[in-house]
């Protein structure tokens, strides 16, 4: 999940180019599809969301803990989905961005231009991603687990979704 620490990384895009009532909101979904392949592993569950986003109306609602102020950059959602018979469910969970370059996830967000598009390095590549635009890729391992193996593909697709103004961002869940 998102580490949050600020890190080190060279970039001449300049990242304080949004108004100050707006932010992007990014998304990094993993799907983490598991099969036992020998013996038997615990089975997982995850079934915590605690934010949703309407597409529609690019209102961005659910659990804020950080505080939506003139210097909030970005929110990062990151989701992890657990598919197979190695688990199920999903959780989510929202963070602020003030600075970059950041961890975003297994990503570095290095920058943000004034229209919305971002600056990732992200599975050993440079990806700028447009407002609406998607990045994917996958991983896979065998790991040990119980008395058990399992072998585990790991979907991630970051999903720009643009430019939010922040009057749209709620505490609610039940909207």
């Amino acid at each position: 999940m998102f580490s949050g620490e600020a890190i080190s990384f060279q970039t001449s895009y300049d990242h304080d180019v949004l108004a100050p009532s707006k932010a992007i909101f990014l998304e990094h979904n993993m799907v983490a599809n598991g099969t036992v392949i020998n013996g038997s592993a615990p089975f997982r569950t995850t079934n915590f969301p605690t934010y949703w986003f309407n597409e529609n109306t690019r209102e961005l609602n659910g659990n804020i803990d950080f505080p939506l102020n003139r210097s909030l950059k970005a929110i990062f959602g990151d989701i992890l989905t657990l598919q197979g018979n190695f688990g199920s469910g999903t959780g989510n969970e929202l963070y602020g961005i003030y600075n970059l370059p950041i961890r975003v996830g297994p990503a570095i967000l290095f920058s943000i231009d004034p229209y919305g598009t971002l600056g990732l390095y992200v599975n050993n590549r440079t990806v700028y991603l447009r407002p609406g635009g998607n990045y994917t890729y996958n991983e896979r391992e065998t790991i040990r687990e119980g008395n058990g193996t399992v072998k585990v593909v790991y979907d991630h697709i970051f999903t720009n979704h643009g430019i939010i103004d922040k009057n749209a961002i709620g505490t609610r869940m039940d909207r």
